[in-house]
């Protein structure tokens, strides 16, 4: 009977702590930053350009989490200092209220990287009852326009010299906001599926209109250096290596951009890639001032073919034409001699090259023919 009453008292004493001790309270707090005055921003991320002071607008969000109301309400963060104090504000379990709707507005000048740590406290029958953090950041970055298209690349040729090439193709856009080239080069780190990120230095000098290509050729980044002509370059200019950058795994996935203060990602889906077109016809007119050229053709219809056809003799004449299916005569610019040999450069594209205007996947395929005659040399 003594153990039973002991017992007894211990859950007796229990119960009168439980109800002593009332209900539960709690806080949930989140900052958000925006560039509007009197609207709660949705992100607590912000980035902005530099060079400048910015005028941003911080809101935070308060939710009651437990089961019982706050009543009295504390908030402090380290660019505005004390905010609220003993701020009366009955929030009761489940509800929110933003500093918005509260009538507080929180602007700052922002001219560097800020980020800001806030404190809420709320109190609840004479005593603080629950504490939240939360936290914003105002990024700013060089006012540079950064744009990436990646795709797939696939070249071959009639001649045992000229074997298959595949692999990946990036184009990168750097340029300031007016839209004019930079004038220092720009460092970008750059991860292809499957291999380690390395870094590749975007050199103005070598891009046209603020765009350069790379060819991941053989799984191995090569740098195509200026682009003579979108939408062509990356077929025409001859690669060179960048030295010490691990070959990739696979032609599709995920690839990475870093550059200073924003990456972009883009993804390459290997299936889409064209099949490279062959020459099987390229016969010379009577006057050998005209090319007519057949190849085959990839069955998207959405593909383009650019052809150039160039001799290789003292005049050495040229031709450029596009079409959109087999069976294409290019002009030249005069008249083949008599047996000069010559090369029919095709080139089948799909999607915008332009990272500017398109910004997604597009593929490439090359197909290099010699003439007999060229074929001999």
């Amino acid at each position: 009977m003594k153990r039973h009453s002991l017992w007894a008292v211990f859950a007796a004493t229990l119960l009168l702590l439980t109800a002593c001790q009332g209900p539960q309270l709690g806080l949930s707090l989140t900052a958000t930053v925006g560039t509007e005055p009197d609207v709660c921003a949705t992100e607590s991320e912000l980035t902005l350009f530099d060079g400048t002071t910015h005028t941003v607008y911080t809101c935070y969000t308060i939710t009651n989490t437990g089961d019982g109301s706050v009543v009295v309400h504390d908030l402090s963060d380290t660019l505005h200092g004390i905010i609220l104090r003993d701020f009366g504000y009955d929030l009761a379990p489940g509800a929110s209220v933003t500093t918005v709707a509260a009538g507080v507005t929180l602007a700052a000048e922002i001219s560097a990287t800020t980020v800001n740590e806030a404190v809420w406290d709320g109190f609840a029958s004479g005593r603080r009852a629950a504490t939240a953090e939360a936290s914003s950041t105002v990024t700013l970055v060089p006012p540079l326009d950064y744009a990436v298209a990646v795709g797939t690349f696939g070249g071959d040729g009639n001649l045992p010299t000229v074997g298959a090439v595949s692999g990946n193709v990036i184009v990168l856009g750097v340029r300031d906001l007016a839209g004019d080239p930079l004038a220092e080069p720009v460092d970008v780190a750059i991860t292809v599926p499957g291999a380690e990120p390395f870094t590749y230095v975007f050199d103005p000098a070598e891009a046209l209109d603020g765009v350069v290509a790379l060819i991941l050729e053989d799984f191995e980044p090569v740098a195509a250096g200026a682009l003579a002509e979108l939408g062509l370059s990356v077929a025409t200019i001859a690669p060179t290596r960048l030295a010490g950058v691990a070959p990739a795994a696979a032609l599709g996935g995920d690839f990475t951009f870093a550059f200073p203060g924003q990456t972009i990602v883009r993804t390459v889906d290997a299936t889409a890639a064209l099949a490279v077109p062959a020459v099987t016809e390229a016969t010379p007119d009577a006057e050998r001032d005209a090319v007519a050229v057949v190849f085959t053709e990839d069955a998207d219809a959405s593909v383009a073919y650019q052809l150039e056809v160039f001799g290789t003799g003292a005049t050495a004449p040229v031709g450029f034409a596009e079409d959109a299916a087999s069976g294409v005569v290019v002009d030249l610019s005069g008249a083949l001699a008599a047996d000069e040999a010559f090369v029919v450069d095709v080139v089948a594209l799909r999607g915008e090259i332009d990272p500017f205007e398109g910004g997604g996947q597009f593929d490439v395929a090359e197909y290099v023919y010699r003439s007999p005659e060229a074929a001999e040399e």
